[in-house]
């Protein structure tokens, strides 16, 4: 299983962020689709297992949210998108961090890593 730490170099090193980010996209549209209650409810749920299970997050995990969120928006000039994908990255590392077994958070990640948008 992949660490908090292993998130954090990948944001780092990897580009994959600013090349979702930088491309002509209506963030605003992607940002609806992901209120639908599909995903929605599954974020909702599985933000409700992680911080159940976890204490709060710890400095690594502050540390990936704040870098993607500089890095999106820097990318897209869109802090409400930034938002969001900062609270992605820091639901994906604490889970990670505290190997925290999620369907749903495996996905995102990956969705990610695909160099797309979750919705």
């Amino acid at each position: 299983m992949m660490s908090a730490s292993d998130i954090l170099e990948a944001i780092h090193q990897g580009l994959f962020l600013e090349i979702i980010f930088s491309s002509d996209t209506d963030w605003d549209a992607q940002l609806d689709a992901r209120h639908l209650p599909e995903f929605d409810g599954a974020w909702c749920a599985s933000y409700g297992k992680v911080t159940a299970s976890c204490p709060p997050e710890g400095a690594l995990v502050k540390q990936i949210r704040e870098l993607t969120f500089k890095k999106v928006y820097r990318a897209a000039q869109n802090a409400d998108l930034a938002a969001y994908v900062s609270d992605d990255m820091g639901l994906i590392a604490q889970a990670c961090d505290h190997q925290i077994e999620s369907d749903f958070i495996d996905n995102l990640w990956k969705t990610y890593l695909r160099g797309t948008f979750p919705t």
